[in-house]
């Protein structure tokens, strides 16, 4: 799952991970309120109480995209993703002196490039 590029201006009221059947929130801007919904990727619209209602007669009834519902797992699974990013980021400031010219420094930079990468990766563990 990927948020690059969200909302996507070309499709409004497609839902954020529009490739995956999910329940997503919406809102009415007008009445100030949400409503639950289920998107149906195969067939690219929603299941509301009145009906199917694409992304277009959505948006044509004051109805906007407001947010997805995660779970649990797709919650963790979005965080260790991004863990693993940051960690991967750390590591690329480790020393890249080679073996003949190490000097201490370049020792201290790389042990603190992976402590850190050590310790993002496991900002997820239980304690």
């Amino acid at each position: 799952m990927t948020t690059q590029n969200w909302p996507d201006p070309k499709r409004p009221g497609v839902p954020m991970f529009p490739d995956h059947s999910a329940r997503h929130v919406l809102e009415n801007k007008k009445r100030r309120s949400l409503k639950l919904v289920l998107w149906d990727h195969e067939q690219e619209h929603y299941c509301t109480e009145i009906g199917w209602v694409t992304p277009e007669q959505m948006n044509a009834m004051d109805w906007e995209y407001y947010a997805p519902c995660l779970t649990p797992t797709q919650i963790n699974g979005m965080l260790a993703a991004e863990r693993e990013q940051c960690a991967e980021e750390a590591e690329k400031h480790r020393s890249d002196a080679n073996v003949h010219t190490v000097i201490e420094w370049d020792i201290v930079q790389t042990r603190t490039a992976n402590g850190i990468a050590y310790a993002i990766r496991n900002l997820g563990a239980p304690l």
